[in-house]
Parts: structure tokens; C-alpha cells; sequence
């Protein structure tokens, strides 16, 4: 009895050294983990102690990058940048990590170019459901008109005129686009219908009526108006067939710029309820506000893409687009120049952003994939030239 249970005592010990050892985490792990769910500073510990025990590892740099970004580190972070590269590792390459380097450097992240209309004052663009065409409210003089374009411009279709047409967005199937005009002597929504191109008003009052936005399954709107009170812009909802209108917010302070999430369940918005105009999501009745986004500057016109969320923000100076990541909790500048840049609109599947900039007395409608950040060559040359 003695020696079985001497045996199956070593067992026991030889099968827990094992087990340990094998299940336990390593450092570079651990980091990572503490990283993912925003825990920095935790982070940072775990991989500097993976750094000492392996200064050669891409991996242990690459999430010391991301890390020292976080915690807007900026040279910290560019040196691991370079010590990758250095290494030959392709993480070089991560689209994010390239957008993350171009922003801590202070350059455009990503390549824009014009969507060109002769000459015209481009306002404001909204991609269709399969991000191949724009909808976009332009005009030559003072009165805007809606136009229908491919990416580039091509195939340029006038869909509406009479009056001042602006905020267009497309239905979820496409077949039709709500927008904003003045044709009856204020701001109301109407229906434009792609096949038939007949035009229906879906609302009728004398306020102002702006900043549409369809819900995933078609049947509702959302918009922002002081239809109860001209001094109180708040956030309404109207059923596109029945007219049904319905408050979703009330209070002291401007709400705008509702806009649904994929699933339809919840609103983002932005409101200046606690001072500074913010970022905050609600249920698609009103219900559950929670912040998502503040700063001490203004930051509105959201979009919630999955885990990124997309606006934009005075925080730095100008009007620029950001995205965030509400997941992580990090925070990217998508835009960078000397031009205020306003409007932002996201294609469904994330991959582009349109946005509208003032550039010599004219607005400019500027399309940029958010999918090939500037290339690792560019960002290396850039640190080079710090150094």
C-alpha cells in the first residue's frame, strides 16, 4: 500500500509540474490579454518582462507599439515601429498599426482623392448599400440639388431638384433615397423613389426637419427636429408607411445626428447634455442612454461600425474625422490637413469614408479607403526625418 501510494503520489507531482507549466501563460500572452481589454499599464509590465527575456521577438515590439500608442507614448511607439521593420517581420505591414504610426507622426493616414463634379459645391455624400455608388446633395449656385455617381464621379444623374436638397441617404435595399428640402417653405424628409422617381413627403410641419437615417429593416426613420419647441432640437422617429411619429429624447439640450447600428436595436447620437457636445448610444426606443465618446471639445456626427466608431471632432483644433474603438478604447485620427473636414459618411462594411472640405471657396467631396493606411516605407522615412 505504502509503495502504490508513493507511485501514485510522484504521478501526481509529475502531472501537476506538466500541467502547470504547460497551461501557464507566458509574458508576451499575458500582455497581450491585458492589452485587449485596455488594461495598459498591466499590459506594459508583462511585456517589458517578455522584452528582456526575448529583445528579438516582432511580437513582443509589435504589441509594445500598439501599447506605447495607447498610452500616447509617441516615441516609444515609433522606435518599436522601427525596431519591426529592423527585424524583417511583416507586422510592418498591419493596416492598423500603419494608421496608428501615420496618426502619432501627425500625417494624413490614408490617401484621399476628389470626387470630381465640375466645378460644383459639394455639401454632403451617402454611400448606397453596396458602397458603389453616392448619393450626394450638390449645386452650382445657392440652391442644392441631388445627384446620383459612381466613385469617381462618372455617370453623374441629377435624381431631384426645386429648393434646397441636402442629407440624402439610401434606403437599406436601395431602391429609394430619403433627403431633406425646403420646397414647401421649411426643412421637411421626403421619399425619392430610384425606379419610378416619384418623391413623397413624409413630413409636414413648420419646423425644420433634417438628419434622416434608415432603420436596418426600412420601415422607420430616424431625424432630428424642434418640431415641440423651436428652441429645443431633439431626436424623433416617423414609420415610413403609416407616418407614425414617436420622441425618442427630451431635454434642455441639442440631441442630433441620430444614426441606427447594423442591428437596428440601438441609436448612437451625439448631445451637449453635459456641456461639450458628445457621443452617446440609446435603444431605438429612447431608453438606456449611456455614454460612448467624450471629450473636451465638440465631438458629433457618429457612426458605430461593429467595434468602431466613427465621428468627428474638435479635440485637436480643427474639425477632423476619428474612429474609436469602444472595445479597446482606442482612439485614431482618420484625417489630417489644413482644411476643416465635416460630413463624415461610412460605407456599410467600414472600408470607406466620404467627407466634405472647404478647399478655396469650395466644398469638395473627398472619398478615402480606411482599408491601406500609407505604406511602411512612408512611415519609416517619416521617423528617419524626426530623428
Amino acid at each position: 500500500m505504502n509503495r502504490k501510494r508513493c507511485l501514485f503520489v510522484m504521478f501526481f507531482a509529475v502531472w501537476f509540474f506538466f500541467f502547470v507549466t504547460c497551461t501557464r501563460k507566458s509574458d508576451l500572452d499575458r500582455g497581450k490579454d491585458a492589452f485587449g481589454k485596455g488594461s495598459y499599464d498591466i499590459a506594459l509590465k508583462s511585456l517589458h518582462a517578455a522584452f528582456e527575456k526575448d529583445a528579438q521577438n516582432p511580437d513582443v515590439h509589435y504589441y509594445l507599439c500598439l501599447t506605447y500608442a495607447a498610452l500616447d507614448s509617441t516615441e516609444k511607439s515609433l522606435a518599436h515601429y522601427s525596431k519591426i521593420a529592423e527585424l524583417g517581420s511583416d507586422l510592418k505591414e498591419d493596416n492598423e498599426l500603419r494608421m496608428i504610426m501615420a496618426t502619432l507622426l501627425g500625417v494624413e493616414p490614408y490617401p484621399a482623392s476628389v470626387i470630381e463634379m465640375k466645378g460644383m459645391n459639394q455639401f454632403k455624400g451617402a454611400f448606397s448599400p453596396g458602397g458603389d455608388l453616392i448619393a450626394i446633395a450638390a449645386s452650382r449656385r445657392d440652391r442644392a440639388d441631388i445627384y446620383l455617381t459612381s466613385l469617381d464621379g462618372s455617370n453623374v444623374r441629377r435624381v431631384v431638384t426645386g429648393g434646397m436638397n441636402t442629407d440624402p441617404v439610401f434606403s437599406p435595399d436601395g431602391n429609394s433615397i430619403v433627403f431633406v428640402s425646403d420646397r414647401d417653405g421649411d426643412e421637411d424628409l421626403y421619399l425619392y423613389d430610384i425606379g419610378t422617381e416619384e418623391v413623397r413627403q413624409l413630413t409636414q410641419n413648420s419646423a425644420q426637419d433634417f438628419a434622416p437615417d434608415f432603420a436596418p429593416d426600412g420601415k422607420d426613420l430616424i431625424f432630428v427636429s424642434n418640431m415641440d419647441d423651436p428652441y429645443k432640437w431633439e431626436i424623433y422617429v416617423i414609420n415610413i408607411n403609416s407616418g407614425k411619429l414617436a420622441r425618442l429624447t427630451d431635454n434642455n439640450y441639442w440631441d442630433g445626428f441620430p444614426k441606427y447600428t447594423a442591428n437596428g436595436q440601438s441609436i448612437v447620437f451625439s448631445s451637449k447634455r453635459d456641456g461639450s457636445e458628445d457621443i452617446y448610444v440609446m435603444r431605438r426606443d429612447g431608453g438606456g442612454v449611456e455614454l460612448l465618446f467624450s471629450s473636451a471639445a465638440d465631438d458629433n456626427d457618429p457612426t458605430l461600425v461593429q467595434e468602431n466608431l466613427f465621428f468627428k471632432s474638435q479635440k485637436d483644433g480643427e474639425w477632423e474625422i476619428y474612429s474609436y474603438n469602444i472595445k479597446h478604447r482606442q482612439l485614431a485620427r482618420l484625417t489630417n490637413n489644413e482644411w476643416a473636414d465635416w460630413n463624415p459618411r461610412i460605407s456599410d462594411d467600414g472600408s470607406k469614408l466620404v467627407v466634405a472640405r472647404r478647399i478655396r471657396q469650395r466644398w469638395v467631396l473627398q472619398l478615402i479607403s480606411i482599408t491601406n493606411p500609407v505604406s511602411s516605407g512612408f512611415i519609416l522615412s517619416e521617423i528617419e526625418g524626426r530623428n
